[in-house]
């Protein structure tokens, strides 16, 4: 069973060589420092300690980092700083990212493709591939029959790889990275059910923490019991002053419900992100959190719910910018007077302070300077605008609530409740989210 799913491994591999990403981290490092003024980076260094002390010892613990997706630069600056730490793991990606020659570029950046939706692969080359799945149809055609075959050209039939299929492959991949090859891996669990009750893994476009699904989970646990490495879970939180392709998300959405333009969305979505330095008036800071590991047993109690408590874990590495006590503070008001605003924003901080948030980029401001930060990040240029000041009138109006709103989601979960009785971990409460809930 296990060669026969060998042989589909060509179709999802990364082709990442440790000993040749310096060109690409130079180039992910330029990008980097074009968007971003600052990035701040926790928790790596027990991570590195660990991996230096069992090299010494002739062991390596294989890290699996869960981590939240708010921007497709998530995985870019977490695989950039394992690559100054020569620490570099495979990705794991959904289907619908490896478009045309972007294909090899993110397999050569550590992503391994998981299909996500029924596959018709005609070569393992994206440029061939791309070439067959476009004559297909016309084998047909009387005309093309012999056309085709008297410039070199022979049909070729597609692999089908149906859901069930897929399934087994990225089990087997999966394994096969921790086993074989003794790879970290970077995962990111996030999942919504749509109305149509289709389950869509990736970004948060709302920037809510969404659920972690528990299959990885489980799948984890599985590959633990029988494998011989040892394997640990460590949380990760990419945190934002303000994310590059927050005005985005709502065109993107638009795109990917329309059958035409669908197939263009993350050209649309990458051409967006890598320009938007050009009009951006100031570069904003990241703060990337890596939380204490939790090594998997052997012998876990399967009762203990591990998405949720990971879940918990990843969402209290949140660290706390002006724009999001911003956006909090808003809350559904599209408009505030500059005295209500105040109020609001100092209660958010007395907040986020009672429940021991990070908030060290805030804590020493004052409340206007809270305010202006927030206001400076969220004036891009007249048509992106997020805020709008009126001097004479003493308000603030929302231009885009959709956007501002993703900044008050940003830090939502750090006011849920959690309980841990009879060791199973709940997430009970959303905080804010129902009719009943406190508002302003």
């Amino acid at each position: 069973m296990e060669d026969s799913i060998a042989k589909y491994f060509k179709y999802v591999d990364h082709h990442l060589k440790n000993k040749s990403y310096r060109p690409e981290y130079l180039v992910a490092s330029f990008i980097s420092r074009l968007l971003f003024s600052s990035v701040e980076v926790i928790g790596l260094d027990r991570l590195i300690r660990q991996r230096r002390d069992e090299t010494r010892q002739g062991a390596k613990t294989i890290n699996i980092y869960i981590a939240r997706h708010l921007s497709e630069f998530d995985w870019q600056e977490i695989q950039r700083i394992f690559g100054g730490a020569d620490m570099i793991s495979a990705i794991q990606a959904g289907d619908n990212l490896f478009i045309g020659p972007l294909d090899p570029v993110l397999r050569h950046h550590g992503a391994f493709k998981v299909f996500r939706d029924q596959a018709r692969i005609y070569s393992d080359h994206w440029l061939a591939n791309s070439i067959f799945r476009i004559l297909d149809p016309f084998w047909n055609d009387p005309l093309f029959k012999k056309l085709l075959p008297a410039i070199g050209l022979k049909r070729r039939e597609p692999v089908i790889i149906d859901s069930t299929l897929a399934k087994d492959v990225y089990i087997a991949y999966m394994k096969h990275l921790i086993d074989i090859e003794a790879r970290d891996i970077l995962i990111f669990p996030e999942y919504l059910k749509t109305p149509d009750k289709k389950v869509k893994y990736g970004r948060s476009y709302s920037g809510k923490l969404l659920e972690f699904t528990p299959l990885i989970f489980k799948l984890l646990r599985d590959i633990n019991k029988k494998s011989e490495r040892a394997i640990q879970i460590v949380p990760v939180n990419v945190s934002y002053e303000r994310v590059v392709e927050d005005q985005s998300f709502k065109t993107l959405e638009k795109m990917k419900s329309n059958k035409f333009t669908k197939r263009f969305v993350y050209f649309a979505d990458y051409f967006f992100n890598y320009t938007h330095w050009l009009y951006q008036h100031q570069r904003n800071r990241v703060v990337i959190k890596f939380g204490d590991p939790e090594p998997l047993r052997k012998s876990m109690d399967f009762k203990i719910r591990l998405h949720d408590d990971i879940r918990k874990k990843v969402g209290q590495l949140q660290t706390v910018f002006p724009t999001q006590i911003i956006g909090y503070a808003f809350h559904d008001r599209t408009t505030l007077t500059e005295a209500e605003l105040f109020r609001r924003v100092e209660k958010t901080v007395n907040a986020l302070k009672k429940i021991g948030a990070d908030i060290r980029h805030v804590e020493k401001l004052t409340t206007r300077q809270i305010i202006q930060s927030a206001y400076d990040h969220f004036d891009l240029h007249q048509k992106r605008r997020l805020l709008v000041r009126n001097e004479g009138k003493k308000t603030y109006t929302v231009v885009r609530q959709d956007v501002l709103m993703q900044y008050r989601n940003h830090i939502a979960h750090l006011f849920e409740k959690w309980y841990e009785p009879d060791r199973l971990i709940k997430i009970i409460d959303i905080f804010r989210d129902g009719p009943d809930a406190e508002t302003f």
